[in-house]
């Protein structure tokens, strides 16, 4: 039967390295000797050793990696070791952290770096991460996890693609860069939440469940795999646990089906609810019936399809001079009409009117509005 015998890497230039291999008895398992060894070779290239298991600890002896291999070539030099089928995993702090396969890989620097290569999966063991990608490289010391070249990421929060995932395991952190699209998954885990997001870089804080990113966010509403709404931003967070986008500077939100364009300086998008939340002064555009509606904050319902602004609100028709103010307006999206309350006043250029009531109901695009003032209704239409 094999037996395991266990090398000091220092022998052969790998630092604290340890290697454990199968092989015959040898007389001196520090220096073994190829030509007695049916499972290791000497050649031009350097060692090579067969069903091999590196080991890294750090100077307290807990372990930092371990890769078993189904070839070990070493460089002449001793300084880097080639693994054929690498299988192993990564440590810290005495804990596996990470689960990893790969087609080969390379042993650097003293066994502070770890390089592999060709379908790469790294599966974490605390975060129930998936990483697949081309290249994958480990510095323990640093805490520094890199995954690259078209990478994808599969999680019971979300899914992801990027070209780059570098992953500090101490901060709870993931840090998505390259073309990335991050999908939030449902909680069943089985059906894809209804918005995408886009950008150039994300960050996943997966213990406190959020997304979040400094640069230009695109968040797209799917139904059916196909995008209804989308609204974009200088930058943004997603908290996954309760389904909220929070977008902050140059928000715009385009309502494709209706159509409408919202425009303002932050918006709060609650997924689940259909709700998007404005509290600064935003501006609505329906460019069909060229329908302009500002106000200081506004609501919308994506469900029922209406929207609710509140203060010094002014919605203006542009084909037909005509502008209606309020406190308050409500936007029957489908129906296209409004119900304005609070300190209204409707005019249009022709035939030119002026009327001032305390609500409003009717229609911009055709000019048919009813002002209520109190008892005295008015009707207004078009000769």
């Amino acid at each position: 039967m094999a037996k395991r015998y266990w090398f000091a890497a220092g022998v052969l230039g790998m630092g604290l390295a340890l290697l454990v291999f199968r092989a015959c008895q040898l007389p001196n398992p520090l220096q073994p000797d190829a030509a007695d060894t049916p499972d290791s070779e000497v050649t031009e290239s350097g060692l090579t050793l067969r069903d091999v298991t590196l080991e890294q600890p750090d100077e307290n002896g807990q372990l930092l990696w371990r890769v078993k291999g189904d070839e070990v070539t070493y460089s002449p030099d001793r300084q880097v070791a080639y693994v054929t089928s690498p299988d192993g995993e990564l440590f810290q702090d005495g804990k596996v952290i990470y689960r990893v396969q790969a087609d080969t890989g390379e042993v650097r620097e003293n066994g502070q770096v770890i390089f592999l290569r060709g379908n790469i999966v790294a599966t974490g063991v605390e975060n129930q991460s998936v990483l697949r990608g081309n290249e994958l490289e480990w510095r323990p010391e640093e805490d520094r996890l890199i995954v690259s070249e078209g990478i994808t990421g599969n999680h019971p929060q979300i899914q992801a693609e990027a070209r780059r995932a570098e992953v500090f395991n101490r901060e709870k952190r993931m840090v998505l860069e390259g073309d990335v699209m991050a999908t939030a998954v449902a909680v069943d885990g089985e059906t894809e939440s209804p918005i995408k997001l886009q950008a150039e870089r994300l960050v996943w804080f997966w213990e406190a469940e959020r997304l979040e990113t400094s640069q230009p966010l695109r968040a797209e509403q799917l139904e059916a795999g196909k995008v209804t709404d989308f609204i974009t931003g200088d930058r943004g967070q997603l908290d996954l646990a309760a389904m909220v986008l929070n977008l902050q500077q140059n928000v715009e939100m385009r309502l494709l089906e209706f159509p409408l364009r919202v425009t303002s300086e932050a918006a709060l998008w609650q997924v689940e609810e259909q709700q998007v939340q404005i509290n600064q002064p935003l501006r609505l555009l329906q460019p069909e019936e060229e329908v302009v509606v500002t106000a200081q904050s506004g609501r919308m319902d994506l469900e029922n399809e209406q929207v609710y602004l509140i203060g010094s609100v002014s919605a203006q028709g542009q084909n037909n001079q005509t502008e209606l103010t309020s406190d308050r307006l409500r936007w029957d999206l489908p129906q296209e009409t409004v119900v304005a309350e609070g300190n209204v006043t409707y005019q249009q250029g022709n035939p030119q009117l002026r009327l001032q009531g305390s609500r409003a109901v009717g229609r911009l695009d055709n000019q048919t509005v009813v002002v209520d003032g109190g008892p005295v209704v008015t009707e207004i239409v078009p000769n």
